[in-house]
């Protein structure tokens, strides 16, 4: 698949594989927030009672997880394309790059 439809379906593979491991990655925040301290995650930092201390970690923890959910969901979108499709996913479209610059690779760019 090439094109847009390519990159239509690709969205659509990572969707599939970005739902479960949101939840996973959220309860696997959560549960190491709870093993940590054994006070509930400090949801809203506007909240008077948040200790600035928790507020920190809870914004560390959750951006990793983040970070790691991405991670997980572009490689398993990728494995997955690649398992059913037989072919490499699509690359995203890069705005204000042609598209022949956008199919170069690395030693390509090296050797120009």
């Amino acid at each position: 698949m090439a094109g847009a439809v390519g990159r239509i379906s690709f969205k659509l593979v990572a969707t599939v594989v970005a739902i479960p491991i949101g939840r996973i990655v959220t309860k696997a925040t959560r549960k190491a927030w709870a093993t940590a301290r054994p006070n509930n995650p400090p949801v809203n930092p506007k909240e008077v009672d948040t200790d600035w201390k928790d507020a920190i970690v809870w914004a560390g923890l959750t951006g990793v997880g983040a970070g790691v959910a991405q991670l997980l969901t572009t490689k398993g979108a990728d494995t997955l394309w690649r398992a059913i499709i037989g072919t490499p996913s699509p690359r995203p479209k890069h705005p204000g790059v042609s598209p022949e610059v956008a199919r170069r690779t690395d030693s390509d760019l090296e050797t120009a």
